[in-house]
């Protein structure tokens, strides 16, 4: 018999902390458009028992996933492997690291924030393995098309010219692949038939709050999160899927609404008509995997490749030259403050510890994967498992930055220029995804 329990803790930050998303931030937060949230789902057999827990955040650094592990581990007793932890990569939430801020207001805030973080999502677990009553469970899948875009447009040279907001900068580009498919979990109660959870993945970043650079915001997986509860009850967990090159097709004003309430509906329509059942045994499975990195020049080197980028784009802008032009040499500045950048927080290694994680809930699949992935990896995996839907959960565990495909890596654009990884990981991480997805579904 499956049994399920969800629970949602706030996790809004206090107003004045440091943003995640954009650089060009000068200063902390001003104001709270909308909460933020952790939400957990804690499912059980008999034999297994697995938490998953998905949030409001530009991502999940693999310290408080540990830390968050170890609290449950030790209060509920559910085992650090079984935990998975993800984020939904909202551009508009704060920061969550400990010790990488100079500024010592900042510095205390985010170690503060960091630490209260851990409890509350270890919390939401608990609180949701609290409630846990007999349940089924079903999925499916409906397409919400003509919301989102892949910005890596390609010219007639095969390079790419990214375009992050939309009409494109001129004629003559074609758009890359999107993955419209919106997946839908359903769990509900065994007896009456009540919501429990809903968990919706879909691929697309949460960036369109760009006229309220200051304001805390869920973006637009919050309108869609809070409709969804609002009609069926329960809790509704938002999980971003390969989205490393997909955005809205509108920014600022009402679109983050327009957004959320247009995915909310169209997974409102696919829930009416997901049948569930008790019969789903829970099989999971976590490997510990290594990706390598790029091979990181001099110090000296970097630093003189990045004042001739700097120095070459300010020359062009001077003369007014072509935005082709333009955007070339931003993209080689981009590569050289990337690298350095990359090398400073790697320390020059060679490869980064990451992992990956599935969950079997009878014969639906979910995997994770860390970091911000691009769509054609998560299309490869739904296209390898062969089950429709499969659940492809992006910045789940890790943040290890942007996982672009190999041929990112010669057409250019601003992704692979700021990945530290080197080219093949993406493919590598399918690889080594639909391997565990296979052993997870093989379990007796």
């Amino acid at each position: 018999m499956l049994n399920a329990g969800a629970y949602a803790v706030n996790i809004t930050p206090f107003v004045g902390g440091p943003m995640a998303g954009y650089a060009a931030r000068e200063h902390g937060s001003e104001g709270i458009h909308d909460d933020l949230h952790a939400k957990a789902l804690v499912l059980a057999d008999g034999n297994q028992e697995v938490a998953l827990v998905t949030s409001d955040l530009i991502g999940v650094g693999e310290e408080l996933v540990e830390e968050v592990r170890r609290i449950v581990q030790k209060s509920v007793g559910i085992s650090q492997d079984r935990v998975w932890i993800c984020a939904s990569n909202t551009h508009f939430g704060p920061k969550v690291q400990r010790n990488r801020l100079t500024d010592e207001k900042y510095d205390a805030f985010a170690n503060a924030y960091f630490d209260v973080l851990a409890q509350k999502m270890a919390t939401a677990i608990r609180l949701a393995h609290d409630r846990m009553a007999p349940a089924c469970v079903g999925s499916g899948s409906i397409s919400a098309e003509g919301i989102s875009y892949n910005r890596r447009l390609i010219r007639d040279n095969g390079k790419v010219e990214m375009s992050p907001t939309l009409p494109p900068p001129y004629d003559g580009l074609s758009f890359g692949p999107v993955d419209s498919e919106v997946s839908v979990l359903k769990v509900v109660g065994a007896e009456e038939g009540d919501a429990i959870a809903t968990l919706v993945n879909f691929a697309c970043r949460p960036v369109s709050s760009t006229d309220h650079m200051y304001e805390i915001s869920a973006d637009y997986p919050g309108y869609a999160m809070k409709l969804i509860e609002q009609t069926e009850g329960g809790v509704c967990l938002f999980a971003l899927g390969c989205a490393g090159n997909i955005v809205p097709i509108q920014r600022q004003g009402r679109s983050k609404r327009k957004l959320g309430l247009s995915l909310g509906g169209v997974a409102l329509k696919a829930l009416q008509w997901i049948e569930t059942t008790d019969d789903a045994p829970i099989r999971a499975a976590r490997k510990e995997i290594e990706l390598p990195l790029r091979e990181f020049s001099e110090s000296d080197e970097m630093q003189n490749n990045t004042d001739v980028a700097r120095a070459e784009l300010a020359a062009a802008r001077g003369r007014q030259a072509h935005q082709r032009e333009l955007t070339e040499l931003g993209e080689r500045l981009h590569v050289s403050e990337g690298m350095l950048r990359w090398a400073d927080r790697h320390e020059r290694a060679t490869a980064q510890q990451t992992e990956i994680q599935c969950f079997w809930l009878g014969d639906i699949p979910l995997v994770g994967l860390p970091g911000e992935v691009f769509v054609e990896l998560g299309m490869n995996v739904k296209a390898g498992i062969k089950k429709k839907p499969t659940f492809v959960l992006s910045l789940s565990n890790d943040a290890i930055g942007y996982v672009p495909i190999r041929q990112a890596f010669e057409d250019g654009g601003y992704e692979p220029t700021v990945s530290a990884l080197a080219p093949g990981c993406g493919e590598y991480l399918v690889e080594e995804a639909l391997s565990l997805a296979a052993a997870a579904r093989d379990q007796g």
